[in-house]
């Protein structure tokens, strides 16, 4: 059950994608392949995720023993967890007659936002 959702600005494209199932258990990844037409050249991709390793303060809460009252760091090391991150840096996206192409892996109750942007 993969699923999407696209917004365009002056600038940029954003392009949420999901991979959700009712029932909470583990299951294998989704191979997302995203193509998105009418991106000029010099695009650039800034792609984030949400999963159990990322952006996932609960998780990390669970691995931490599920503390009832945390003290100040094991707090900071939390809300750390809980901040959007960068599954890596922005990087150049190919573009072929206005076609855009990117594949990747998208674990089972995950969700990625890809951030296209023009540099200005």
């Amino acid at each position: 059950d993969v699923g999407v959702l696209a917004a365009r600005g002056d600038a940029q494209v954003a392009v949420l994608v999901w991979h959700y199932h009712d029932d909470d258990i583990p299951g294998p990844d989704a191979a997302v392949e995203l193509e998105l037409r009418g991106l000029p050249r010099g695009h650039a991709v800034a792609h984030f995720r949400i999963d159990r390793d990322h952006s996932n303060a609960y998780a990390a809460w669970q691995r931490l023993g599920s503390p009832i009252a945390p003290d100040k760091a094991t707090w900071d090391s939390l809300r750390a967890a809980g901040q959007l991150t960068a599954l890596r840096g922005s990087s150049d996206v190919a573009v072929t007659r206005s076609v855009s192409r990117l594949n990747f892996s998208l674990p089972r109750q995950a969700v990625s936002l890809l951030v296209f942007s023009t540099p200005r």
